[in-house]
């Protein structure tokens, strides 16, 4: 059954910034997923190893963003096209959707340093803004292993100053006293936030690797703000609010 954003829930985005879908996809959903995920990311993973443990965000056996999932295989573009998707985004963003980003974060055990808070258009300023994340748990997000923390009504000022650290992009204090609101999530549920949403992750104490993929939808064309150019080789997800 296609899921129906409610009044509720479009307040909660409106207002916090964020909302949850709970259990919008099965276990095997999720376990085949993860499947064909795993094998982008473990080649991803010894990619990092032979450049030194390192590329952009990514750091070896500590947390890893491998990207463009979708462009690779039919699989998982087939899974982005999905009617939950299609009905997610249309009922959020309007007519004409993209996909505009995929990629999969998978957070090590026993790390030792948090995903600094940061917003999504911080990484690349783009127009429209907001756009729509989907940070879809392949399996549990606990409070162990590691989920996504937010801060509640963070995107109503607009796009914030970011500093470059040597873990990522930071636009918020990690000692401040308001560290937001923890998000865990069951496989298969998702955090649907606004790219203008402040949100970091925690460490994982877990021993096991807490596993995500991230999707991200938005109106169409889309423009970078830096560039003044529209964003190529997207996904195209609607048209007219029909799926393409």
């Amino acid at each position: 059954m296609h899921p129906i954003i409610t009044t509720e829930q479009r307040s909660q985005l409106q207002e916090n910034g964020y909302f949850i879908l709970e259990n919008l996809f099965s276990t095997e959903d999720m376990a085949e997923l993860t499947l064909r995920i795993e094998t982008f990311q473990k080649r991803h993973e010894e990619e990092l190893v032979k450049k030194g443990g390192t590329e952009g965000i990514s750091r070896a056996d500590e947390i890893s963003f491998t990207a463009f999932l979708a462009e690779q295989d039919e699989a998982i573009a087939a899974f982005a096209k999905r009617s939950e998707f299609v009905a997610i985004t249309t009922q959020l963003l309007g007519a004409d959707i993209d996909l505009y980003w995929n990629q999969s974060v998978f957070k090590a055990p026993e790390g030792n340093k948090e995903f600094p808070w940061h917003q999504d258009d911080g990484y690349t300023p783009v127009s429209p803004s907001p756009y729509l994340t989907l940070w879809l748990a392949l399996n549990d997000a606990t409070t162990e292993n590691g989920c996504i923390s937010v801060l509640p009504g963070s995107h109503k000022s607009g796009l914030a100053p970011h500093e470059q650290t040597p873990i990522g992009l930071n636009c918020y204090p990690s000692d401040a006293p308001n560290q937001g609101v923890p998000v865990p999530l069951k496989a298969g549920s998702i955090a649907v936030f606004l790219s203008l949403t402040f949100h970091k992750s925690g460490v994982n104490r877990s021993n096991g690797y807490r596993k995500a993929y991230i999707l991200q939808y938005s109106q169409s064309p889309l423009k970078n703000m830096r560039t003044g150019e529209i964003i190529a080789n997207r996904i195209p997800l609607t048209r007219n609010s029909v799926a393409v």
